[in-house]
């Protein structure tokens, strides 16, 4: 297998190679689902305050202008998109289930797409890219990676939960495909990556 082209998606030797990949996804997509289907009807009481503290962490340390359009991937019920300063917010999200929890005002900003595949915007299509504590659950971490940096343009935000079994490989490709300028490890649960 070739490595993922830039505007997502993968390159394949074979039509089996490629059969076997979305079987692969498909199948992991399909368990996520199920989680996801437990768990949204919850999701917003059991998490709302701390990831509203993960914002305003974010925001205290990371400017955004209500000019500025703004991506929210891993964004879950949505209850999180009208807390960002900027005037235009679009949410991404795999689950099916977690769309369809949130209001249907924020439904309506919320677009069905996996990280790891954002076709759906263009080159450079959103002034901020922003992820809180979604990362981690990327199939494809560094393809999900890869693909904000492609639809941003220069500002980019990403909170991390530091018991994910995955935080040294992906603090370790944060800083292979960003420019850090600031990571904050002041919060219990997440690590702040500023870029």
């Amino acid at each position: 297998m070739t490595p993922p082209r830039h505007g997502g998606g993968r390159r394949f030797e074979s039509g089996r190679a490629q059969f076997i990949f979305l079987k692969m996804v498909k199948c992991l997509s399909e368990r996520e689902e199920d989680y996801y289907s437990e768990l949204a009807p919850g999701y917003d009481k059991l998490h709302r305050e701390e990831q509203e503290r993960k914002i305003q962490l974010i925001l205290q340390n990371f400017e955004i202008q209500p000019t500025e359009k703004l991506l929210d991937v891993g964004c879950g019920t949505g209850f999180t998109l009208p807390l960002w300063p900027s005037k235009d917010v679009t949410g991404a999200e795999p689950s099916h289930a977690m769309i369809m929890q949130a209001p249907k005002a924020l439904q309506r900003r919320i677009i069905h797409v996996r990280a790891e595949d954002l076709s759906i915007f263009d080159d450079g299509e959103f002034d901020v890219v922003v992820s809180v504590t979604a990362i981690h659950n990327f199939t494809g971490v560094e393809d999900g990676l890869l693909e904000m940096k492609r639809v941003g343009k220069r500002k980019f935000a990403f909170s991390v939960l530091k018991k994910s079994e995955k935080l040294d490989e992906i603090d370790a490709l944060i800083r292979k495909h960003f420019a850090v300028k600031k990571v904050i490890d002041t919060d219990p649960h997440d690590r702040l990556y500023v870029i």
